[in-house]
This record gives structure tokens, sequence and C-alpha cells, in this order.
């Protein structure tokens, strides 16, 4: 029997480590805790056989009757320390995805706010999330002008019908005269109903389109949908630009954003990107390997080379169920706004990418930069278009391998204006599929912030939890370290335990 509750314990505790770190019941935590459930009633009734059996010698009450005394007595010392703890309002974040760890997105937007925020959590008596969203209101009300509320929804009725409230455990965000419903609270879900409240105008981004370019209202996992979202949340308004029909750029225009254009640019409209950034205008470019649109050469202009291979790099692996480092993940950062708060610990993952590099200074004022990185493994295939249909890719006689730049960046001041260009050697990243996968969305978004004039707001987006996200996330990943690498040193500590009682009462 003590076997068999030893196991009950190991178990449990695996368990209820993995609930913790991970704030997720997944499917590791509860086969855990219901086979110590299960090892521990079993040891529970035989033990209590022998218990009866035993307790009627006085020798036998004198060896238990302490150790029941002590377990007791333990018992009662973790229920102080918890209370202790409790009340000395100290915490730790020991969560996977430091979900308790305000990002530096959340801490902005709650430095900009207005006026005093009114953040009220709905909740029914018996709701076990409603622990985790009262120490995140918590953390949040620690960092802003927050006054944070709670009301049970059996008590306010009237509230709830007039937030039309459909689930326990919603939040009321409220911002002078208007409110935000934020269901199934998350720091992400949050910061997304601050902004639509804030709702900071942040400029037009004009978004070309008419050449095969992305989609930015198809829902798909092709579609940028997703992207537009984003961008509409950091108060920015897109407007479409087609541009063969328009002789310049609108004034207005805070950037143009170029995402991967499938066909030739006319003339005329390279020469309207042209003259736009040569008057101070910004550009974010998106191209794809293999389609030749004529804004390469005008890049080149700006200083900027863009090869016609595609970059793979072996140390990536087989990423998103590709061919092994045909999409790179990213190896290194340099120090930039664009790529504020990203280390190698933080990597964006790029899908069929050409390099791109800072090639000269079109004048001495200029600022050119490469940004991201793969490997020092990272070699280009020539045969582009065959990999894009699922060949293997193939490395030119003599090619070396070198570490390859997959964005840059450049700054032209012109007398009182300033031009600035993103590139990227990608545009299938910033899709619906892959835009929050790893830092994918803080990339883009700092990119656009970068492009019109907004670096100093550059930074970090909450990182949600998302189960069902290709290719795995940080977070997802650690899931199954829980998941796999923890079922091994759990069944050698019950092996070893059990051998160990066994001898000792041998």
């Amino acid at each position: 029997m003590r076997e068999l509750a030893f196991a009950g314990l190991v178990t449990i505790g695996f368990g209820l480590g993995a609930y913790y770190a991970t704030d997720e019941l997944g499917r590791f935590t509860l086969a855990n805790l219901f086979a110590g459930a299960a090892l521990l009633s079993v040891a529970l009734v035989g033990g209590s056989r022998r218990l009866r059996r035993g307790l009627g010698a006085p020798a036998s009450r004198r060896v238990l009757l302490p150790r029941l005394f002590a377990i007791a007595a333990a018992l009662l010392v973790a229920v102080a320390l918890e209370r202790a703890a409790s009340w000395s309002k100290v915490q730790f974040d020991l969560t996977a995805a430091r979900q308790f760890d305000l990002s530096s997105a959340t801490r902005a937007a709650l430095a900009e706010l207005p006026a005093p925020l009114t953040a009220t959590l709905y909740y029914d008596e018996g709701d076990p999330r409603v622990r985790h969203t009262r120490v995140l209101l918590e953390t949040i009300a620690q960092a802003g002008d927050v006054r944070v509320r709670e009301r049970r929804m059996d008590d306010a009725v009237l509230e709830v019908e007039r937030f039309d409230l459909a689930a326990s455990n919603s939040i009321v965000l409220e911002l002078a005269d208007r409110f935000e419903i934020v269901e199934r609270p998350t720091e992400g879900s949050f910061l997304e109903g601050l902004l639509r409240l804030e709702q900071n105008a942040s400029g037009v981004l004009y978004v070309a389109r008419g050449e095969g370019e992305a989609n930015f209202r198809s829902t798909g996992e092709l579609g940028f949908s997703g992207l537009a979202s984003a961008l509409q949340l950091q108060g920015y308004r897109l407007r479409d630009l087609v541009l063969a029909s328009v002789d310049a750029i609108p004034e207005e225009a805070s950037a143009v954003l170029l995402v991967a254009p499938r066909r030739a640019l006319r003339p005329e409209s390279i020469d309207a990107l042209r003259a736009y950034l040569e008057g101070g205008g910004s550009l974010v470019a998106l191209l794809e390997p293999g389609p030749v649109t004529g804004v390469e050469a005008l890049l080149g202009e700006f200083g900027f080379g863009l090869s016609d291979g595609l970059v793979v790099d072996p140390a990536s692996g087989p990423v998103a169920g590709a061919r092994p480092g045909v999409n790179p993940l990213v190896e290194s950062y340099a120090d930039h706004a664009v790529t504020r708060g990203l280390d190698a610990t933080r990597m964006a993952l790029f899908l069929t990418a050409r390099p791109v590099s800072a090639v000269r200074k079109p004048e001495r004022d200029d600022e050119l930069r490469d940004l991201v990185f793969t490997s020092p493994g990272a070699w280009l295939a020539s045969n582009v278009e065959a990999v894009l249909r699922g060949f293997a890719p193939e490395r030119r006689e003599g090619e070396l391998e070198r570490r390859y730049p997959l964005v840059s960046v450049g700054r032209y001041p012109r007398g009182e204006v300033e031009a600035r260009i993103v590139v990227f050697g990608d545009s299938d990243f910033a899709s619906n599929q892959y835009l929050r996968a790893l830092y994918n969305m803080d990339l883009m978004l700092n990119a656009a912030k970068w492009a019109s004039h907004r670096d100093v707001e550059a930074s970090l987006l909450p990182k949600p939890w998302t189960p069902d996200q290709r290719p795995l996330t940080p977070q997802q990943t650690l899931e199954m370290l829980y998941a796999v690498g923890l079922l091994l040193p759990e069944l050698l500590l019950i092996g070893g335990g059990v051998i160990w009682l066994r001898r000792r009462s041998a």
C-alpha cells in the first residue's frame, strides 16, 4: 500500500505542477490527476484495513500516533504558509508563458490612459477561472490608473442585461462614456479591449492592390484580415490604393503597404512610388521569391539588394511540414526599433523567403541596416519555382554557407523630410495562418510603426496561448515538454521510490 500511496502522490504532484506551469488542464495534467486519485484511493482502502487491525496493539499506537500528529502538523503549517502568502500579496510568476508579467505594449497602453479606467469582473460563484482573472486584474491595476471591481452576476441582473454578458468570467472596461467587453480574459484580450477604447489616431496606411497583392479582407489561412485587424487596433486607418489608377500617392499616407505583388507593376506606378519616397514617404514591402515586379529595381535605387534565390537554412529543420530549412527560423537580430525586445529566444518564422540586404547608401546621410538573420549555415537554392511547388531545393556548385538577412531597413533624410523603407523577403509570415506564430506579429507591427514614424511606440505584445496554431509556439512546445519530457522523470521517480520502500521494509 505504501508503494501505491507514494506513486499516487508523485503522480498528483506532477499533474498539479504541469497545471500551474501552463494554466491549462491538458491531457497530461488530467491523466496524472485521475491516475493519482485512483492510486491514493486504493492505498487508502487497503491502509485503513491494516490500520484498524494494527491500532489494537499498544506498540502500534506508539509508532503510528506520533507520525499521524506529525502529518497533521505539517498540513497545518502548509495551510498557514498559504494563508500568509495570500495575505502578504507577494506573487511569483512561474507560468510557462509568463502570463502575469505584463508586456511592454500593455504597460504603454495603461500609461497613456486619458482618464481612469474601470474594470469590472462579472462572475458566477464556483467558476474556477475567476481566480486567474483576479490575479491578472490585480497586476494590471498596479501598472496603471485602473479601478477594479467585482460583481456576482446574480446580484447585477440589470448590468448583465445592459452589457449583454453571455457568460461568467467576463470583464467590462469603462473609459469615460465608452465600454468594451472582454470575454475569456487574458492579457492579450484585455489589451485589445483597451486599444479599442482608446482608439488613438495613428495615421493612414495605404494598402496597394491590383497586381495580385495580398487580400486584406480574406479571413482564410492565406488571407491578411488578421494583420488588418491588428493594424486597426493600433489606431491605423487602412485604405485601398490601386497603383495602376493613380499618378501620385495621397499626401495623407503615413506609409504604403506593398504585400506580395504577383505581376509587374506599370512604369507609372513605379514612378509614383519613387516620387512618394523622394518626397519623404514611407514604404513597407513584403516581397515573395520568384515574381519580378519592378519593385526590386526601385528598391535597388534606394540601396537594397534582393537576390532571386531562396534561403535554405538547415538549422531550422522541417518547420511547418515543409522540407528541412525551406522555412527558416530567425537566429539573430540587429538592435533597432523594428526589432525592439526581440532576441535569439524570441524567434520569428519565415516561409520560403528570399534574402534582402542593405548594399549601399544612395547619399552620405542615409542609414541602411540589415536587421533579421538566419543561422550562419544557410545557403541559397537556385530552383525557386520548383521548391515552391514542393520539390527539394538544389544548391549551386560553389555556393557558400553564410548568415543571410531576411529584413532590411533604410532612412533617407531629404531636407526637412525623411523617407523610410522596410523590406521583408517574405509575406506568408504575416498571413492569417502564421501571423500569431512565435513573434511574427511583433516584428510586423513594429515595422509598420517605425515606417510611419512611430518608432518610440514599438513594443512587444502579450503572447497568446494558441493550441491550434501552426507552427508550434514556444508555449505549445513547453506543453509538449510537460506531456513528454516530464513523463520519463516521473516514471523514474516512482520506480526508484517503490524500490527504496521495498528494500527499507525488507
